[in-house]
């Protein structure tokens, strides 16, 4: 079965290396093809013909940047350009449902409000109907760590936890890279280390000799753990937790991974909460 990374693309650096994470990662899995997607809203309605002709015309130069760059990158395998006039948000969670993987750049804003309010990849994290790789600027040098996953203190056995481990262990075995399953407590509860042996045994049964799965029981809050484990690693993995239902968030410790983690960070849902109401619109 063939399957699709999607990866947006609007021109910046971080954009560039979302679409170099998304090669890289279609390079290692056989099947998969790449879809680089540029969105543009154009002008309002009541704005010249001329100028939304001309926003366009620039979208689809910069579409024709991504692609370019993509098959560079992937000689051989066919890239799939998607120039879709909308909103940016809207356009890449409907494209979230026929994908294997979503990722998409991150421009960290000033504040932390401006992540929380308004970022296109804060929004794809929290409400795409497949996992989220979230790139930030190119790394000076390439990580010599390996996969790091979060296990979430609250609900360790929950749906989140197993799908973050699924999702990490397929990423770390396509790559030959270690995995380290992080469980972060407070106040040196014992059933931390019992809890994510639990859950990463199974794993290491499965895997056998593809994946090498430490784990690691940090006596920290959720985030400093996570970012203290992750400081030199290809991707952090988490599980997205958050208000259910319409209203679905990216919980707390996933907003501050996705502002403050140096590295790629991936926001794995158990499965989409409710159906997407709308289709990719046409340009």
């Amino acid at each position: 079965m063939r399957q699709e990374i999607v990866v947006a693309y609007d021109g910046t650096r971080q954009s560039r290396a979302a679409v170099e994470w998304a090669a890289a990662e279609c390079r290692v899995r056989r099947r998969a093809g790449v879809t680089v997607c540029e969105v543009w809203d154009g002008p309002y309605p009541e704005r010249a013909e001329a100028v939304a002709a001309e926003e366009r015309r620039l979208a689809a130069l910069r579409l024709f940047e991504g692609v370019r760059l993509a098959e560079r990158l992937l000689p051989g395998r066919e890239v799939r350009p998607v120039l879709v006039r909308g909103d940016p948000k809207d356009t890449l969670v409907a494209l979230s449902r026929e994908a294997a993987m979503l990722v998409v750049g991150h421009r960290r804003h000033g504040r932390l409000t401006g992540l929380l309010l308004g970022s296109v990849s804060a929004y794809a994290a929290a409400h795409a109907a497949c996992p989220v790789v979230v790139v930030g600027a190119p790394a000076p040098a390439p990580p010599a760590g390996g996969v790091v996953v979060g296990i979430d203190v609250a609900r360790p056995d929950g749906p989140e936890a197993e799908c973050a481990m699924r999702f990490a262990v397929e990423v770390a075995r396509n790559r030959s890279l270690p995995l380290t399953a992080v469980y972060a407590t407070r106040g040196g509860e014992p059933e931390g280390e019992r809890a994510l042996t639990r859950i990463v045994e199974p794993w290491r049964l499965r895997c056998r000799a593809g994946v090498t799965i430490e784990t690691r029981v940090v006596e920290a809050p959720p985030l400093p753990a996570l970012l203290s484990c992750a400081g030199n690693a290809p991707l952090l993995v988490v599980g997205a937790r958050g208000a259910g239902g319409r209203a679905r968030l990216l919980g707390s410790v996933g907003q501050g991974l996705l502002w403050r983690a140096a590295c790629p960070v991936a926001v794995v849902h158990p499965a989409p909460v409710w159906p997407i109401p709308f289709g990719v619109p046409t340009i």
